[in-house]
């Protein structure tokens, strides 16, 4: 009897955890973004952006931006999710690159590199990307993505740059206090099943895989870049709210003509007020702002179209490879 109690209380909790994916964006958010990936981490020894990585080098052809592209498209769409901005929303930051032909572009979270490769390849010769990532081990699998896809790239780590926070939820953002116990709920999801995993590994196992590894495959190689007449793209290591303050100096840049706003959520509009603060926004400048719907940056959404200093304008989409509502922010400096 205890044996069918215990039965009939985990198929419960399966049931209603298989509900709350499909139906709550958290849930879903953290279904794929935490408990999946942490999964795939212990078991494999490696992480997501390796794996990747991987698939990228096995499948893409070298020096091939659309075909980079499309690899991480189908990996991330029928393998394992990843919160690129996608294929769907991909087509909007596209359509706002083009429209804005910028030859200074400034992007906030470059993760994978997937979004940078989109972005580089519509700019013209002699433009600049300049893309801010806290996580070091992040940029180093970017670097070898835009490489990969043919562009002139380079990693600039900062002094005391970050990991990345493994104790927020998907997407950055901080939990409100009555959403903490779900969280905490999560969190005891994962690590139950993977002490229940760890046991069985050790012992058929020789060598037990380690989810912290950090180790990256490299492709040692002398080719030239395929665009390296063409735009250069330069990968940040560190805090955007430390390097932001920097980048006229560090670059000498006046001010961008395009900024791609896809990092925390709970940074965007510190970030941005930081932008205006140092001057690096002109009249006519173009700010994107992914995953504004979900996870959501309601504080940055209320701040841009309120503000006299903003014109924005929303474009609904989907949450990249899911059927989760979500949604882009497009919002012109006015000076």
């Amino acid at each position: 009897m205890l044996a069918l109690a215990l039965c009939a209380v985990v198929v419960t909790l399966v049931l209603a955890v298989v509900y709350l994916v499909r139906t709550d964006a958290a849930w879903a958010l953290w279904w794929h973004d935490n408990y999946l990936e942490r999964l795939k981490d212990f078991v494999s020894g490696t992480t997501r952006p390796v794996r990747i990585l991987r698939h990228v080098q096995q499948v893409a052809r070298r020096g091939d931006a659309r075909s980079v592209l499309c690899a991480v498209d189908s990996y991330c769409s029928t393998v394992e999710w990843a919160m690129n901005v996608g294929d769907k929303k991909g087509q909007i930051l596209d359509a706002a690159v083009q429209e804005t032909r910028p030859c200074w572009v400034l992007e906030l979270g470059t993760y994978c590199g997937y979004s940078t490769v989109r972005m580089a390849r519509l700019l013209p010769p002699g433009a600049r990307l300049i893309s801010v990532e806290m996580n070091r081990h992040y940029a180093q699998v970017a670097i070898e993505i835009l490489r990969h896809a043919g562009m002139d790239a380079q990693l600039t780590p900062a002094s005391g740059d970050c990991p990345a926070h493994e104790d927020q939820p998907a997407g950055g953002t901080k939990l409100p206090a009555p959403q903490q116990r779900r969280w905490r709920l999560q969190e005891a999801l994962i690590y139950t099943t993977l002490h229940c995993l760890q046991l069985p590994l050790q012992l058929f196992s020789r060598s037990p895989p380690n989810p912290l590894n950090p180790s990256i495959p490299q492709e040692t190689s002398t080719e030239t870049p395929l665009n390296s007449q063409g735009c250069k793209v330069e990968v940040l290591v560190g805090s955007s709210s430390d390097l932001i303050p920097q980048l006229k100096k560090k670059l000498d840049v006046d001010a961008f003509d395009f900024v791609f706003v896809d990092h925390w959520k709970a940074s965007y509009l510190r970030d941005v007020r930081l932008l205006e603060e140092c001057s690096l926004l002109r009249p006519g400048s173009v700010l994107l702002a992914d995953n504004v719907t979900c996870p959501g940056a309601p504080d940055f959404l209320q701040y841009v179209r309120n503000s006299p200093r903003f014109q924005s304008q929303y474009f609904p989409a989907q949450l990249e490879y899911l059927q989760v509502q979500d949604g882009m922010e497009k919002s012109v400096f006015l000076g």
